[in-house]
């Protein structure tokens, strides 16, 4: 019985994965979007694993472990996870620019903050710009990898 069809790039990547339509199944092989078919027939304790930690092998013609993906601009290539490192460096900055804006607040004229409470945000907030240009981007493979500068415990 299948109970999933699961669609693969060319690279054996899961692109998504659909419950199976009872007898009213495509084959095997090439579909929607050009991408491959193919049938899982056991059911999935979850299927959100499934996907982060399988591909299809076309040359053993079965499904292989992998490493989770380690971000969302990776993708599977001959064996391995690939990603351009200048759309996670765009990740990087966005969350970068978003610790930035939460600290604002901080430095306004109008702040219950010491001198020395401004002088420290100040600080944070630069290292926070320096950042993107900083990291060694050959070792980096996720945001989470990714060594944040220490905020002030009292910034909240």
């Amino acid at each position: 019985m299948i109970h999933y069809l699961i669609y693969v790039d060319d690279h054996g990547d899961i692109r998504f994965i659909k419950p199976a339509k009872g007898d009213n199944n495509p084959a095997e092989g090439v579909g929607a979007d050009g991408l491959n078919c193919r049938h899982l027939m056991e059911p999935l304790a979850d299927a959100g694993n499934f996907m982060s930690t399988k591909c299809w092998s076309y040359s053993a013609n079965a499904w292989i472990s992998r490493q989770a993906k380690p971000n969302r601009h990776a993708s599977w290539v001959n064996g391995t996870w690939t990603w351009d490192s200048d759309l996670l460096l765009e990740d990087i900055r966005k969350e970068r620019n978003k610790r930035i804006f939460q600290s604002d607040w901080a430095l306004f004229s109008d702040s219950p903050l010491t001198e020395a409470q401004q002088t420290e945000a100040q600080t944070y907030r630069t290292a926070l710009r320096d950042l993107p240009a900083n990291l060694d981007m050959s070792t980096i493979n996720s945001i989470d990898n990714v060594t944040w500068p220490t905020k002030p415990s009292w910034l909240g």
